[in-house]
C-alpha cells in the first residue's frame, strides 16, 4: 500500500512555477513540472516577469476540524 502511494506522488509534477507579468494586467501565470527548465526561467526574466518556484505541496484534507469538533465533545460516560 505504501509503494502504491509514494509511486503516485511520483507521478505528480513536484514544482510549481509562478509567472507574474510586469504589464497593466499583472496576470500571474501558473504552471507545475517535473523539472524546471532554465532556459524558459531565463526568457521569463528577461522579458520583465517574476519568476516564483516552490514544491508543490500535498492536498491535506480538513480532518483536523473535525477531528477538533469530535475532541470538543464530552468522551466520559455518565451513569445515572
Amino acid at each position: 500500500m505504501l509503494r502504491n502511494t509514494a509511486e503516485e506522488r511520483t507521478k505528480e509534477a513536484p514544482f510549481q512555477l509562478f509567472f507574474l507579468k510586469n504589464d497593466e494586467t499583472k496576470n500571474v501565470e501558473v504552471t507545475e513540472a517535473n523539472k524546471i527548465d532554465s532556459e524558459e526561467v531565463k526568457r521569463r526574466l528577461e522579458q520583465g516577469e517574476s519568476v516564483f518556484i516552490t514544491r508543490k505541496r500535498e492536498q491535506k484534507t480538513d480532518m483536523g476540524f473535525i477531528t477538533y469538533e469530535l475532541a470538543r465533545e464530552p468522551w466520559y460516560l455518565i451513569r445515572s
